[in-house]
């Protein structure tokens, strides 16, 4: 087969594609649409790859819905040829046409070749522009690309990362990471921007620094990202699973004294190594806030006044949202385990307070600057060295539009999340040893408590002690406070929702949080 042929099988087998896709897009982790009925699938544009054997292209697919917006996935195919009678794909996981000459053409997901991975490495390394009918793929550069590159000395064999998530991430040996995005939104993408940003002008060490993009463009519009080029940093994994691996060694100690030591004494006197740690993210948070707070003359970066307009939009965005989420929460309060019900009760009989907290927002005169933050933080966007933490994933919350997630709010936004995921680690070790049978689990949950109090006293120090040198924060401790607790809520009500649709055995985790912050005026 010549290679203008393949180039065009693309447009010779589209329509039989398309009728493929939606069972091809449902088989996969990444495609978000799961839930949504789809009406059609469509192939809004074909970039031919330039593998010298195969065809291979980037499709980009617009899928319609019979209710609400339509999205743009993208997704890599390679084409294989079986002109033999060997054994037909049997999954979803590929698609089979049969052509005019009876052959067998069988397409699959293109990341799973090692040659196509290499070819999306050399177009951002060499700013290739492949062209397709509707746009083009562009490669992006920065000045961090080749320097990572002769360091490697070669040592660049491609390989796909395992972990299924909703983006789709390569290795590079171990020098880089590529980062497919399947879900394509038109214009700047947050990661590419933050830490472009945090890399080439803020100098900011605790990331992996940015090497480049492969950029969708059309001739109007803003151009998409779908794919980042970061530097790859020797890890231990997330923080999430170091601080439940901290969480099993605890909970095994204070199971062993649980009859005759007090919670709060071994809260603060048991975490072993974990204390300096939490002082050390919250060091690291604020380093981050402040490196992003940084340039003061660039207009996507710089601090800006929090005005009565901003507040009036963020009150008015969640006080509606409670009415919503606890009518949901009521349907469904049959379905909670038992020991949720009570907590479950108390939060819908304080429904009225909770909208009044939100409506506060609007009324309160605020005096501290909104900057840029990260927009979706936790401990799993958190690599943990050893010694020391990166920040990973500027993306921010994937059910947000892009310009939502470039908006700047207060970084105790971020110091919200950080803490609600603290909250969540705590329940989530106690409810795998609940799950693995363990008698005493049920004993364990004052000390958990007292885990949770202490660390985020740990990590709320030394964040405080070091934001205050970057002038991000309110300077009244009260104004402080008030931000902390709102977003707190504002993370919990959110966590609600989810968990109400997807996990209900862990709904008293953000219930509790609910319940802890609704008439209270503090985390502790």
């Amino acid at each position: 087969m010549s290679a203008p042929s393949r180039s065009m099988i693309w447009t010779q087998f589209q329509n039989e594609l398309q009728r493929a896709l939606p069972d091809f897009l449902k088989a996969h982790r990444w495609f978000g649409g799961k839930a949504r009925n789809i009406r059609s699938v469509e192939i809004a544009d074909a970039i031919a790859l330039p593998h010298p054997a195969a065809s291979a292209a980037i499709l980009f697919i617009q899928v319609n819905y019979s209710e609400g917006p339509a999205e743009t996935y993208t997704v890599p195919l390679l084409e294989e040829v079986n002109t033999q009678s060997k054994e037909s794909p049997s999954d979803n996981t590929r698609i089979l046409i049969r052509g005019a000459d009876g052959a067998e053409h069988i397409f699959f997901d293109a990341l799973a070749s090692q040659e196509i991975l290499q070819i999306l490495f050399d177009a951002i390394r060499e700013s290739r522009r492949l062209q397709g009918h509707a746009g083009e793929l562009v490669g992006v550069p920065t000045g961090a690309l080749e320097p990572l590159r002769t360091a490697a000395q070669g040592k660049l064999q491609p390989s796909l990362m395992k972990a299924e998530q909703s983006n789709t991430s390569a290795l590079y040996g171990k020098a880089f990471v590529l980062k497919l995005f399947r879900h394509l939104e038109a214009g700047i993408s947050p990661d590419f921007e933050i830490g472009r940003f945090l890399s080439e002008k803020a100098g900011f060490p605790n990331i992996p620094p940015m090497a480049g993009a492969l950029e969708y463009r059309k001739s109007h519009g803003e151009p998409a990202a779908i794919a980042l080029l970061q530097g790859f940093v020797v890890n231990q994994g997330d923080a999430w699973e170091h601080t439940l691996k901290a969480l099993s060694a605890y909970y095994d100690r204070v199971a062993s004294i649980a009859a005759t030591s007090s919670p709060e004494r071994s809260g603060t006197e048991l975490l072993g190594n974990y204390a300096a740690e939490a002082a050390l993210l919250g060091q690291r948070t604020a380093e981050l806030h402040a490196a992003l707070a940084s340039d003061r003359g660039d207009p996507d970066f710089a601090p800006e006044p929090t005005s009565p307009g901003y507040q009036r939009a963020v009150s008015d965005s969640m006080a509606p949202a409670v009415d919503e989420i606890l009518e949901m929460l009521r349907q469904r309060f049959n379905d909670l385990p038992e020991h949720a019900r009570p907590v479950a009760d108390r939060v819908l009989s304080a429904k009225a307070a909770l909208k009044d907290r939100f409506r506060s927002f609007a009324d309160r005169k605020l005096t501290a600057p909104r900057t840029r933050i990260h927009g979706d933080f936790h401990l799993g966007q958190v690599l943990f060295t050893g010694g020391d933490f990166i920040f990973i994933d500027f993306e921010g919350e994937p059910a947000r539009s892009l310009a939502e997630r470039r908006e700047k709010h207060s970084p105790l936004r971020d110091v919200a999340g950080m803490v609600r995921s603290f909250h969540y680690a705590v329940y989530g070790a106690l409810f795998k040893r609940t799950e693995a049978g363990d008698a005493k689990a049920a004993a364990l949950v004052t000390f958990a408590n007292a885990w949770y109090r202490a660390v985020c006293d740990e990590y709320l120090r030394a964040y405080y002690a070091y934001a205050s040198r970057a002038d991000c924060l309110p300077v009244d401790p009260d104004e402080r406070q008030f931000l902390l607790n709102f977003w707190l809520l504002g993370k919990a009500v959110y966590e609600l929702k989810y968990e109400l649709n997807h996990r209900l055995d862990w709904v008293a985790i953000p219930l509790e949080g609910i319940d802890a912050l609704v008439g209270r005026s503090s985390v502790s």
